[in-house]
């Protein structure tokens, strides 16, 4: 398949820097298998009790959601939230397809929203969020709002400094320093990983009850390094248009590494690490 970067079209700031396209859409879903066994042990750790209310706060492709209702059991409620109204409707559609339980969905900003609809929740989840806003204490106050007495709330977000690819080349970490340019130039904050603890303080909520990081490989056999890729096709559009990168070095990044992944049988990454931190609310 080849790497060449897609058309560019820049589109108004739509508040998500990585576009709103069916290709970012599988990259997501893909991100989220990737990504499930370190979700899992995150889960796990922070105690999710049998049959409690669940919210996935920017649920997106619904791999969170389908995550918490096997925690949950069948008979208690996941409800997803996602100012993309399209996906998160279609990933509600696709719960209900394939898993026995009860999702419901609702459309919402959690930037823009006075306070979070339908709780108190049992637990409050969300993961790989907070990166993309430009106020992440203040939406880790609504949720722990939203949070029952005795809940848990859950948040799980990247450490991007670990991102690295190997053997090193000109421009091989490329994807993680656009990302991570482009998030700045948005007023959002890329390292939101290490940050967290910082974060609960300045929401007001209590100091995290464990912080838990995990992380892995990316291998060109089973087709990791396409992740990253991937995801600086979909941050491409919105770089350009902030001046982050040119669309010549882009270009160039993908006809080396489409070079490498023919010739290289050892490309590879070290994946971005995972940050969970969880906190239970006082009964």
């Amino acid at each position: 398949m080849s790497q060449n970067a897609p058309s560019i079209s820049p589109n108004a700031d739509s508040g998500y820097a990585l576009g709103r396209t069916e290709q970012e859409y599988e990259r997501l879903r893909e991100q989220a298998r990737r990504f499930e066994e370190a979700t899992q042990l995150i889960l796990r750790r922070a105690g999710i009790p049998d049959g409690a209310h669940c919210l996935d706060v920017g649920s997106g492709s619904g791999e969170g959601m389908r995550l918490l209702r096997r925690f949950v059991g069948p008979f208690a409620t996941v409800t997803g939230m996602d100012v993309d109204g399209g996906l998160g409707r279609a990933s509600l559609r696709k719960l209900r397809d394939e898993e026995s339980g009860r999702f419901e969905f609702h459309e919402l900003d959690i930037e823009k929203a006075d306070r979070i609809p339908g709780g108190p929740y049992g637990v409050v989840f969300t993961r790989l969020v907070l990166l993309h806003l430009r106020d992440a204490s203040a939406a880790v106050r609504k949720m722990y709002e939203a949070v029952a007495p005795g809940g848990l709330l859950i948040v799980q977000d990247f450490d991007l400094r670990t991102w690295e690819t190997f053997p090193a080349f000109e421009d091989s970490d490329l994807p993680r320093d656009v990302l991570m340019a482009t998030l700045r130039a948005s007023g959002k904050e890329p390292l939101i990983g290490p940050k967290l603890p910082e974060i609960f303080r300045a929401a007001g909520v209590p100091e995290p009850d464990e912080c838990w990081r995990t992380g892995g490989m990316a291998f060109r056999r089973d087709g990791g390094i396409e992740v990253g890729l991937e995801l600086l096709r979909s941050t491409l559009p919105a770089a350009l248009h902030l001046g982050v990168v040119t669309e010549e070095r882009a270009q160039r990044f993908f006809s080396s590494m489409e070079q490498r992944m023919r010739t290289d049988d050892l490309l590879y990454q070290v994946s971005p690490t995972m940050v969970g931190a969880w906190v239970r609310k006082p009964r």
